[in-house]
């Protein structure tokens, strides 16, 4: 498999060279932040890829002990982290003309530890380690200034996934998401009026056999909503989350 820093390096460009389109840069970042949502390992692996990269100790002993942590801890992880490449490589493919080739050292040592643990590897491995301890020990560079630069905007999209990406996800909740983030816009409009039908038929149902009438107002409001709602992804995995609460 790819190691991450492929992934990591494009979702970088992606953010960094739509950022000055707003309408754009919004569309990217969703869809993004909907991916880390779905995926917890998705979400450690860009966050720890990018504390590696940005966090400056100044103890080399502290520096090896939290890269022998942090490798460890995703090294572990990488089989799970697998299963979820696909919704990354659907991102990246559809955004071909803002995603650039790079490389990042700290990104490919990361790769190497994780990714090539062997024993024929050990030598390159132990050397990718120090190069990590190594710049974690550089001093901080210069204060950002009055202008965002949005090279450090991933950085700082990491530091909020945990307070509003973070939720606890149902099994079933995720396989929404992650479908829903995989969808063409051509199936979206096929699942979406399906799917809409088969709630709203399901609310006529539930309006008609209710004896309750505050009940029976609470599924009229519904009914109204669903109804007024057009087509769209966010659109969709509300519909959707209603139908698991209805059945």
């Amino acid at each position: 498999m790819k190691g991450f820093a492929y992934y990591k390096n494009s979702i970088d460009s992606i953010l960094e060279n739509s950022y000055k389109d707003k309408n754009k840069f919004k569309k990217n970042l969703s869809v993004i932040m909907g991916s880390m949502k779905y995926s917890k390992t998705l979400s450690e692996f860009f966050i720890l890829y990018n504390d590696v990269a940005s966090k400056r100790l100044t103890e080399t002993k502290d520096s090896e002990v939290y890269i022998t942590e942090t490798t460890t801890y995703l090294r572990e992880k990488k089989d799970k982290l697998n299963k979820v490449l696909p919704v990354l490589d659907k991102i990246i493919s559809s955004r071909k003309e803002i995603c650039e080739n790079r490389v990042n050292e700290i990104y490919d040592n990361l790769d190497n530890i994780i990714f090539n643990d062997s024993i024929k590897n050990i030598e390159s491995i132990i050397e990718s380690k120090k190069i990590l301890t190594k710049n974690m020990l550089k001093e901080e560079g210069e204060k950002l200034g009055k202008t965002i630069n949005p090279k450090v905007l991933s950085h700082v999209l990491s530091k909020n996934y945990g307070k509003a990406y973070n939720e606890k996800l149902s099994e079933s909740q995720k396989e929404i998401l992650k479908n829903t983030i995989l969808m063409t816009e051509s199936n979206l409009e096929n699942e979406f009026t399906n799917i809409k039908d088969i709630v709203l038929t399901k609310l006529n149902s539930l309006i008609k056999e209710s004896k309750d009438d505050n009940l029976i107002v609470k599924l009229v409001e519904t009914k109204n909503k669903i109804t007024t709602l057009k087509t769209s992804k966010k659109s969709y995995i509300q519909v959707r989350g209603l139908l698991e609460d209805l059945n």
